[in-house]
């Protein structure tokens, strides 16, 4: 919902219930007549995105789960040294913020692998 400005002013939800099993047991969600509106001044918009497959096909040795997340320890490491991953290639689709946790970890795992590797080659 928004102002003459086109600014945003609120957002209309509407109401769902769980309709009838399918065959394999889900529930598919059914609109109804019922909405709520909440006043707002910001709306983000986060959708629900899988892994690109084209990166973990692409390189050879990099461990991922049965989803095709990359796995890392906490610090962003991968299975290969010197790779590293953080975001939502890590956390699936989980919050922005846990996304975001994860790629400030990785970014800080190499920016300290880098100084290592300048310390290591004589400031090179």
């Amino acid at each position: 919902l928004g102002d003459a400005d086109f600014r945003v002013k609120g957002i209309k939800c509407q109401k769902m219930e769980l309709g009838e099993a399918d065959s394999k047991g889900r529930r598919a969600p059914i609109p109804t007549d019922e909405f709520n509106i909440f006043n707002v001044d910001m709306v983000i918009v986060a959708i629900g995105q899988g892994p690109n497959p084209l990166v973990t096909r692409n390189i050879s040795g990099l461990e991922t789960d049965k989803r095709g997340l990359i796995i890392t320890d906490e610090k962003g490491h991968t299975s290969i040294p010197g790779v590293f991953a953080g975001g939502d290639i890590v956390t699936g689709a989980a919050t922005v913020i846990k996304a975001m946790g994860a790629g400030k970890a990785a970014a800080k795992s190499i920016d300290e692998y880098l100084w290592e590797l300048k310390n290591y080659n004589g400031g090179n």
